[in-house]
């Protein structure tokens, strides 16, 4: 390995003591939606709703909202079944419809491209399924796996009007590869859980803008453009 070059270390410890004015605009590799930056990252409009019902009376069904990388039967997923659109886990109880579009079309969004989850809203059919945690895992093959764990009904407050539906705002986690998303829906419920996102590093858009930035300059160059 080589060694390290110590006018690289001194001009980026430079760098960060005097600051930067950096906040994403134009960010090729970065994808905010309807917004352009991270100062208005909760404003990007990037929603997927699960729409969710267990039909079983006598069961609650552990659920991984999303894997990561990870398969069903992986001691991080603790026995969840993943969701999926159709009907999931055992005898078919669980059924789960992804909008607006299908749900595997997020999960294969995530995967390919780590994205902040800033909120998310939850609106049951009963109180009693706002009882169950939401779980955020981590998962580092050196340091092991950190959990964090909101409980909605928590954050309902003294005076709302609808007691059913509630948005957990201080969210700020990570969903790629290395993440999970768990919770139980409750027997006999029916639950929407909505999962509200702010920026995305968007490879596959960031390629395309990198070209076209390229042709652009090329072609101010006098270059010829093909």
């Amino acid at each position: 390995m080589g060694g390290v070059n110590r006018q690289n270390v001194q001009r980026i410890v430079k760098t960060k003591a005097e600051g930067s004015n950096y906040i994403g605009v134009g960010d090729n590799l970065l994808d905010f939606g309807a917004e352009k930056s991270f100062l208005k990252e909760d404003g990007c409009g990037k929603i997927f709703s699960f729409n969710l019902t267990n039909s079983s009376p006598e069961k609650d069904i552990k659920l991984a909202l999303f894997p990561g990388f990870f398969s069903e039967g992986s001691t991080y997923l603790e026995d969840c079944v993943i969701v999926k659109d159709g009907e999931v886990g055992e005898d078919d109880v669980l059924s789960c419809k992804g909008n607006p579009e299908q749900i595997d079309a997020i999960m294969s969004y995530l995967l390919a491209n780590p994205s902040r989850l800033r909120a998310i809203k939850v609106k049951a059919d009963d109180e009693s399924q706002l009882d169950f945690p939401i779980i955020y895992r981590n998962v580092n093959p050196f340091n092991g796996k950190i959990d964090q764990k909101r409980i909605p009904a928590q954050y309902q407050r003294s005076g709302d009007n609808n007691t059913k539906v509630i948005e957990l705002t201080d969210i700020n986690w990570l969903l790629g590869p290395n993440n999970l998303l768990m919770t139980t829906i409750g027997k006999g419920r029916s639950v929407v859980i909505s999962l509200v996102f702010g920026a995305s590093l968007d490879t596959e858009m960031g390629l395309q803008k990198k070209a076209d930035e390229a042709l652009a300059n090329a072609c101010a160059l006098g270059y010829p453009v093909q």
